[in-house]
């Protein structure tokens, strides 16, 4: 686990990382809870909760930098997120600090969003992905 961390970490400083690589790794933190041999000890939901809500953020960016909006789907965020409060809570923190513009909330519970500085967004998604991460990795070591 220590490495996965260790790479991801290094993939967000050479801004490399990948939404696909961090829902990847959420899905490994969340099958090794069911199966009752969590890959971390001393996971929180929170901290999974929160990655999701970053994974996302992250797969706008990329869609967004991509040109390819029109593929992320209502359903795709249901299948992922848990807990919509969390969404809604980064996105008014997003919105607040002039990151995104233009927010809309479809009825498929789907945030709709420009984004008019990309790499100010990104940098901000990527510094709250890593403080889940530090916090993940400093309570394995308890």
């Amino acid at each position: 686990m220590e490495q996965q961390i260790k790479d991801l970490k290094e993939k967000l400083a050479n801004k490399t990382l990948k939404s696909a690589e961090l829902f990847s790794f959420i899905g490994r933190l969340k099958d090794s809870m069911r199966e009752g041999t969590p890959i971390v000890r001393n996971i929180s939901h929170i901290n999974i909760e929160m990655l999701e809500t970053y994974s996302f953020a992250l797969q706008k960016y990329e869609m967004t930098t991509e040109d390819k909006d029109s593929q992320l789907r209502a359903a795709d965020w249901r299948e992922s997120i848990d807990d919509f409060s969390k969404l809604k809570e980064f996105i008014d923190e997003l919105q607040k600090s002039e990151l995104v513009t233009n927010v809309a909330w479809n009825v498929g519970g789907m945030a709709i969003y420009d984004i008019p500085k990309p790499e100010a967004y990104r940098d901000f998604v990527c510094w709250n992905i890593n403080n889940v991460l530090d916090n993940i990795d400093l309570f394995d070591q308890v």
